[in-house]
């Protein structure tokens, strides 16, 4: 009985069979891979699968790849509700949190090129920029004094947001707000100089306003936005086809996302800030991803080994974070290298245990808490 559910599953949850052979020729080595699947294993896993996720109403793709072998590439759900499209190994998601992965390997390659140095402060790059003495460095690793700019932009700066939106002759309501980006967001911190948050032995805190940064910084650099560095650097060079970042001039691409109980998201003032977040994908080209850092084509071993490294010391959870990376350091066991991302309905997961060759990737349109509980993944392909 219980083979006969998973082959069930497999036949009416599963993407295609040839799609997976595909895929697996896009991401393989030249080499044969190294050994067959286990098929217990992967039962073990089609078992989670469907216990942490289908069965709690998961809507999104999944990936699981050990040793260069696909374990699992589901597609499930709906992409839009209103017209009933299904979600296929095609459809891009935002990656939320996870754009920060992005964000932080390409400052990683610009430090390569000998364009960017982690100690200079961000005045280097940014003349006007009111926090004198942050550096990039603290920018990549949350341990800057930077507030959050989902906290700080409020309507009471009624006379920055009148002249953002070139109108003197009335007073403007949270409905009359559109869309800021980056440069809008530092234009008000230089202005108005929010708050900094208390961080005197330079302790990690999470803050989305240190990655909208360095998009800027990246821009400054390249002397190109940041929309088009991702392509020539990442996506276009290394055939990520269905990935891009959502901006002003993509906004025919939005995409819903969806609350629990499928009401959607609109499009609202943060939406094309990028750096923090705004990357589309999918979990196959986040599959080419993986790869592509794991075989140091794009940035040497010695650049990973900085970004895989603690920048401020470790949690009771044994959590900490390096250069773009969120890391755990279990006890007895190798490191896990990872993000997770949460952004309207999108919430997201990318675990890669990186001496294993194994990688997680979980994309979710609707908001579903299971995501995060990755770490019976984790055990199964450990163990």
């Amino acid at each position: 009985m219980r083979f006969l559910i998973l082959i069930l599953i497999q036949l009416f949850i599963y993407c295609g069979q040839s799609k997976t052979k595909k895929i697996k020729k896009i991401v393989q080595t030249k080499h044969e891979l190294k050994k067959p699947v286990d098929t217990i294993l992967q039962n073990k896993i089609y078992k989670a699968f469907d216990s942490i996720l289908v069965r709690n109403k998961f809507s999104g793709q999944i990936l699981i790849s050990k040793d260069d072998n696909i374990i699992l590439d589901s597609c499930i759900g709906l992409a839009n509700i209103k017209d009933s499209t299904k979600i296929v190994s095609e459809t891009p998601f935002h990656l939320a949190s996870v754009s920060k992965t992005f964000t932080g390997m390409l400052c990683l390659k610009l430090y390569e090129e000998g364009k960017l140095n982690f100690e200079d402060f961000v005045t280097h790059y940014i003349p006007s920029f009111p926090y004198k003495k942050v550096t990039i460095r603290q920018l990549l690793s949350h341990t800057s004094i930077l507030p959050d700019y989902a906290y700080f932009v409020t309507i009471e700066k009624k006379e920055f947001i009148k002249r953002f939106y070139k109108s003197q002759e009335k007073d403007l309501s949270e409905n009359d707000l559109k869309y800021f980006t980056n440069q809008d967001i530092m234009e008000y911190m230089i202005k108005y100089v929010p708050s900094p948050v208390p961080n005197p032995k330079e302790e990690f805190h999470y803050c989305n306003t240190n990655y909208l940064t360095l998009a800027l910084i990246i821009e400054e650099i390249t002397k190109m936005d940041y929309p088009s560095a991702m392509k020539k650097y990442i996506f276009d060079k290394y055939g990520l086809k269905n990935s891009y970042v959502f901006n002003i001039n993509t906004i025919s691409k939005y995409v819903p996302s969806y609350k629990e109980n499928n009401q959607v998201y609109g499009i609202e003032k943060f939406d094309l800030i990028y750096g923090d977040k705004n990357i589309y994908s999918t979990s196959r080209d986040m599959l080419i991803w993986d790869k592509i850092l794991k075989s140091n084509t794009f940035l040497t071993k010695e650049t990973l080994e900085l970004a895989y490294e603690p920048k401020s010391i470790l949690t009771k959870e044994l959590k900490t974070y390096g250069y773009g990376w969120r890391l755990i350091f279990p006890k007895n066991e190798d490191k896990i290298v990872y993000h997770n991302g949460w952004w309207h309905g999108n919430n997201t997961a990318f675990i890669r245990l990186i001496k294993e060759n194994t990688v997680i990737i979980i994309l979710g349109n609707k908001y579903n808490n299971y995501i995060y509980a990755h770490k019976r993944f984790i055990d199964i392909l450990r163990n």
